[in-house]
This record gives structure tokens, C-alpha cells and sequence, in this order.
């Protein structure tokens, strides 16, 4: 199952989402990253499971204050948890604050990425290397598809970089009814 919902950690096998919306702006050095359809299912080998600890969890790592990585290299902003057509969302929103600390953009792109997303500079390209399982809905690069590969190409110059991809390990019970549910017990 899947969900690397980088919202503080990549989640348990129980948590998962239809697609991952990624922007990373080099210009102002935001990045941000959306995640759609948050769902709950059962991973394969869990014995305790439960939509409401799922909830839980999703709830913790959207208030945690912990940061992700050095404060004084990529910067936390927020994170918030929104309704979208119908589905749980999740944002998350960060600054590089020392661009400089890097070797070129694909080192940052990697170090904000969990180890499945692998980021080269190839012939003044910056490239992505997508991981089985991962299909491209958009992007403002150039995509590659075979039938074992998925691959995007940016120029070396590019400032902004995007892409939306589909998660094989979606589905489940949407988490929207507890978000709803809670955002009206607040009003």
C-alpha cells in the first residue's frame, strides 16, 4: 500500500492517496506538494487496524511541529487538510532557505523526496525517475513512458518544476466523513 504523504513521515501502509501533485518554485523557493484522495485500508500485515487510528494518525502528523529536515536548509510553512471535489486533501508547503547548500537542482529535488523518487542531471537535464507503479497525469516537463519506466525531463534552466502522478495503492474508506465530521463539532 502506499501513501508517501511527506507530511512528516512516509505513512504506514494504511493511509493511502489517489494522486501526488508536486511544485517546487526555484524562483521563490517554495515547494508544495498535494496530496488527493486520502484514504484508509487495511495493510497487509496489520493486525490492529482501524479507520479511526488512521484518522489519528493522518490528525498528529498534520499538527506536528517537528521539522522534516535542517530548518536551515528546507523550511516547514505549513500543513493543512482539505475538501476537494468530494476528497480528502492534503497540503503541505515549504521554502528552500539555503539553495546554495546543494549541487544543482536535482540534489535539492532528491533531498525533499523519499528514496523511491530518484532526480539526475543528465546531458543538462534535470531528470526524474519514477518508481513502478507511478503513472504521470501532468507535468510542465517533457514525460517518457514505456511500459516498465516512467521518466520526466526538465531543462537544466527550468525554475519550476511540476508534475502530478497516480498511486497504484489508492482506494479504501475516505477519511472526508472525520474531517467533515470534526470541522463541524470546531464550527
Amino acid at each position: 500500500m502506499v501513501a508517501s504523504i511527506s507530511l512528516a513521515v512516509v505513512l504506514t501502509g494504511c493511509i493511502t492517496v489517489s494522486q501526488y501533485r508536486f511544485s517546487c518554485d526555484f524562483g521563490t523557493g517554495e515547494i508544495r506538494r498535494e496530496y488527493y484522495d486520502l484514504a484508509s485500508r487495511k495493510g497487509v500485515d496489520e493486525k490492529d487496524y482501524s479507520v479511526t487510528n488512521d484518522w489519528a494518525t493522518l490528525k498528529r502528523l498534520i499538527a506536528e511541529k517537528k521539522p522534516e529536515y535542517d530548518p536551515e536548509v528546507v523550511e516547514d510553512i505549513s500543513k493543512t487538510l482539505f475538501e476537494e471535489n468530494k476528497v480528502l486533501c492534503a497540503r503541505k508547503i515549504q521554502k528552500v532557505t539555503c539553495p546554495k547548500c546543494f549541487p544543482s537542482k536535482a540534489a535539492i529535488l532528491s533531498y525533499v523526496h523519499d528514496k523511491d523518487w530518484r532526480f539526475e542531471v543528465i546531458n543538462d537535464e534535470v531528470v526524474l525517475f519514477l518508481s513502478s507503479g507511478k503513472k504521470i497525469i501532468s507535468t510542465n516537463g517533457q514525460k517518457v513512458t514505456t511500459p516498465k519506466n516512467s521518466l520526466i525531463f526538465w531543462p537544466n534552466e527550468t525554475n519550476k518544476f511540476e508534475y502530478v502522478v497516480s498511486e497504484q495503492y489508492s482506494g479504501g474508506t475516505s477519511l472526508l466523513p472525520y474531517y467533515l465530521e470534526e470541522r463541524i463539532v470546531k464550527e
